[in-house]
């Protein structure tokens, strides 16, 4: 009997540690989101946004209606980030970005570029980022 038992034990205790091991491992977040500087699992965008400024091929500056300042960064360059050109949000940026989504920059032009990171930003740093793009003509 106790040599019946034990095996059993084993593979039941074995059984159990695979079905808890992907509840224990946490999934990385598709789209870090960043609020006073600390991590946070959604932003509240209010309404749209009124401004948008191409930091760089990577950076993207946004000024929602309620003059919040959001810095985009993506996952890699975009050359497809012209602002002479018309660009949207997949899914669209309003409302509460979460980071458990993936977000993406799309244009008519070039393949769609992914968001990695939505920093909520304060208006000393937007308005560094504005006279850099400014800088550059």
């Amino acid at each position: 009997m106790k040599t019946l038992i034990a095996p059993m034990l084993a593979a039941a205790l074995a059984v159990g540690a695979f079905a808890t091991a992907p509840a224990a491992a946490q999934e990385a977040p598709k789209t870090v989101m960043i609020e006073d500087g600390k991590p946070a699992d959604s932003l509240l965008l209010r309404y749209a946004f009124d401004a948008t400024w191409a930091v760089d091929t990577q950076h993207v500056l946004m000024r929602d209606t309620y003059r919040d300042h959001y810095l985009l960064t993506l996952k890699a360059p975009c050359e497809a980030l012209d602002m002479q050109r018309e660009f949207k949000f997949v899914p669209v940026l309003n409302g509460r970005v979460r980071e458990s989504l993936r977000y993406e920059l799309r244009n008519y032009k070039g393949a769609p570029c992914d968001i990695t990171r939505i920093e909520k930003i304060d208006d000393t740093r937007a308005a560094e980022l504005r006279a850099t793009v400014a800088a550059k003509g």
